[in-house]
């Protein structure tokens, strides 16, 4: 049964696995024309100021449609854009505010509660609204219902790369505008920017030109002609193209092996719950012959317990009565033993022992007697003299003997402890 279990699982992620590989393929074949680099950055410079806030929308004018102005149509979705303000607050930091377009490609501004004067006006180009690679000319129509004069306009684009610092460009452009409509058309030169802001300068720097909003309509269209902006990171290149699919590629992969562990775990858990609907009678009848089983078993072992007691204590009985017996054996044989002949001998060794004590007793008597009787007539000096040239003699002998010194030493050593002993002995002593 697990057996096929994990066959079933096995089959089906691989399944999975083959069908996700399919549309891998399909969309590398589309990469060239049509694929996005990863990125959902919509920040602008100096992101630690950025506020998204929710402003009062201005009303629609009329005659607008959505999406087109002045003849052509927005091939950027709504969705992927955003419009913005950057100001100065009291303290004079610079502080930016962002809101997205609506489905209508309308987005208004109002006047945050901080502003001291505005410094741009910018429509910003998240990289998931951003064409694939290459040349584009770019035309942006933003239709103001606010009449504001601008001072010109400017492209800024950054790219944010792996274990690396971001990088950013800016260029200066020229605005058509009128009555606070303003238009680009320019020829740029995407390269790896993964965000793109098209921005004007309002002349005046006063708060006047909030609230501030309108429609806009982005178009990119391919071109071979020479780009006046190249976006951040600089040109895209073949080199780029393989990092990008590389790391596009480790990204599908990582996603792939997520899915296929979702798919497995879920497989898994379908199988439990299919096989406890399977076998969950089965089971109950299993614990019924499993309980009647164990208590059968239960039985015999009382059984066999009451059996193997009955035969202990049968075998504690039977070795109580040799015990006794054994003892009462002993007793017969120790008792019953006639020892008088080793008495006897035993009787006779130590009176042996006691005249050989006797007899040696008396021998060293008689020495003892002896040595006492041994006395010193001479005087002191007819004494020393005899023993003086003997220890002259000695002592030269010694000195000339060389190594045999420690041979001299150790028996003049010995034969003094010898003689120590024997006098000893010779005068009673144990």
């Amino acid at each position: 049964m697990m057996k096929t279990r994990k066959l079933l699982c096995m089959i089906l992620v691989v399944a999975a696995i083959s069908c996700f590989s399919s549309m891998l393929s399909f969309a590398f074949s589309a990469t060239s024309s049509n694929a996005l680099m990863a990125t959902s950055s919509n920040a602008w410079p100096m992101d630690d100021f950025v506020e998204l806030d929710d402003f009062d929308s201005i009303e629609r004018p009329v005659l607008m449609n959505a999406g087109e102005l002045d003849g052509f149509e927005s091939t950027v979705p709504a969705s992927f854009l955003s419009l913005g303000v950057g100001y100065s607050n009291m303290s004079g930091v610079v502080k930016y505010v962002q809101v997205p377009f609506n489905s209508q490609y309308y987005a208004s501004l109002a006047l945050p509660s901080d502003c001291a004067s505005v410094n741009q006006f910018f429509i910003s180009i998240s990289k998931s609204g951003l064409p694939s690679f290459g040349r584009y000319r770019i035309k942006v129509r933003f239709s103001s219902n606010t009449g504001v004069e601008y001072n010109g306009g400017y492209f800024w684009s950054q790219k944010e790369n792996t274990n690396a610092a971001t990088q950013s460009s800016s260029y200066l452009i020229d605005v058509s505008q009128v009555s606070g409509d303003w238009n680009v058309s320019e020829v740029i030169d995407l390269g790896g920017a993964q965000q793109l802001d098209i921005g004007v300068y309002p002349k005046s720097g006063t708060t006047a030109n909030l609230p501030y909003g309108g429609y806009v309509s982005v178009y990119f269209e391919k071109t071979t002609e020479s780009p006046s902006y190249t976006g951040a990171g600089g040109a895209y290149t073949s080199d780029n193209a393989v990092s990008d699919t590389a790391l596009n590629t480790s990204k599908m992969v990582d996603t792939l092996e997520e899915i296929v562990q979702t798919i497995s775990n879920q497989l898994e858990a379908l199988w439990d719950q299919m096989f406890n609907l399977m076998h969950v009678p089965q089971l109950a009848n299993d614990d019924k012959n499993t309980g009647l089983i164990t208590g059968a078993i239960e039985e015999q072992m009382d059984a066999d317990r009451q059996n193997t007691e009955d035969i202990i204590a049968a075998e504690e009985s039977n070795t109580t009565t040799i015990i006794n017996n054994n003892n009462e054996n002993t007793e017969k044989i120790t008792n019953g033993y006639d020892n008088s002949a080793l008495n006897a001998e035993n009787d006779k060794l130590n009176n042996s022992l006691t005249e050989y004590d006797n007899a040696e007793k008396q021998v060293m008597d008689k020495v003892n007697h002896a040595l006492d009787d041994i006395n010193f007539n001479q005087s002191l000096d007819n004494y020393m003299q005899p023993i003086l040239l003997c220890s002259t003699f000695m002592q030269r002998l010694y000195d000339n003997s060389g190594g045999f010194k420690d041979v001299i030493n150790l028996t003049l050593i010995v034969s003094i402890a010898s003689i120590v002993v024997g006098i000893y002995r010779f005068k009673g002593g144990d």
